[in-house]
């Protein structure tokens, strides 16, 4: 495993992701719907984390669920959470660049803010369209620039250290335009709409202590900028970014963030 892997899996495995991923179980829906699942289909779910956006209820439809996610912590709670829903999906590690199957081996392949996070983004989407079948449906989401988490990964990057050289950034696939010059280079026609997600908390106080608690890349911030004595500074401007993105008067949070969903017919 190379140092990106290990950072990877030392990032997702931190916090409590299986808990803190029910704030996008909405997205997934969206992703079934659009990419369309019946009896019988075969999907590959890249990035599944503990499968409980799209791996578990697919499989609840009926089809032949294969969820992939290069940290294995994660993927011991997606087995937990297959077996309380009683169904049975394949859980397999493994790098969205490296997709461990064999050419047009599915007939939905899916990513809901997964593979967004591998560093070669062109590599990845040769892989995603790789290993699905002509006639086949692929569906990925990542973040818009202009959203919450695109500013979040813009605050972040302002105080951690910068990625390794070759490693392309997940805020590029929230630019169109990088979107599509990726799939285009493999051959891969993507269509875009744009969508939104509210993530609902009690509070703003209760939003950043879910995200300092539960949120692996903020677990992981912690360790680098707390000896810095930089932490307070960043949970302090990552309140103020809550507070900016939360329409709500009532003294709760309601932080809305757009995202993309990329639809590619084989």
């Amino acid at each position: 495993m190379d140092s990106f892997r290990r950072q990877a899996r030392a990032t997702w495995s931190a916090g409590d992701w299986d808990s803190f991923a029910e704030l996008i179980t909405p997205v997934g829906g969206v992703v079934i719907d659009r990419v369309g699942v019946a009896p019988g289909l075969r999907l590959l779910d890249v990035g599944t984390g503990s499968g409980g956006n799209v791996a578990i209820p697919a499989a609840q439809l009926g089809a032949e669920v294969v969820g992939l996610d290069v940290t294995p912590e994660l993927l011991e709670h997606a087995v937990r959470r297959a077996g309380e829903a009683g169904v049975d999906v394949e859980w397999v590690e493994g790098d969205a660049q490296e997709l461990p199957f064999e050419d047009a081996s599915f007939d939905r392949v899916t990513s809901t803010f997964g593979a967004m996070f591998a560093p070669d983004h062109r590599r990845t989407a040769s892989e995603l369209v790789r290993v699905c079948r002509p006639g086949g449906r692929i569906a990925m989401t990542t973040w818009t620039n202009d959203g919450f988490v695109g500013e979040l990964f813009t605050l972040t990057g302002s105080f951690m250290p910068s990625p390794p050289p070759g490693v392309q950034p997940p805020p590029l696939w929230g630019v169109e335009a990088h979107i599509n010059d990726v799939f285009r280079a493999v051959d891969a026609e993507p269509s875009i709409a744009r969508e939104t997600v509210d993530f609902d908390f009690d509070s703003v106080d209760d939003a950043v202590q879910q995200y300092a608690t539960n949120f692996g890349p903020f677990v992981s911030a912690r360790v680098v900028l707390e000896p810095q004595g930089r932490w307070g500074e960043f949970i302090g401007a990552f309140q103020d970014l809550v507070d900016r993105f939360n329409p709500a008067a009532d003294g709760t949070a309601r932080v809305r963030s757009d995202y993309f969903v990329i639809l590619i017919q084989r």
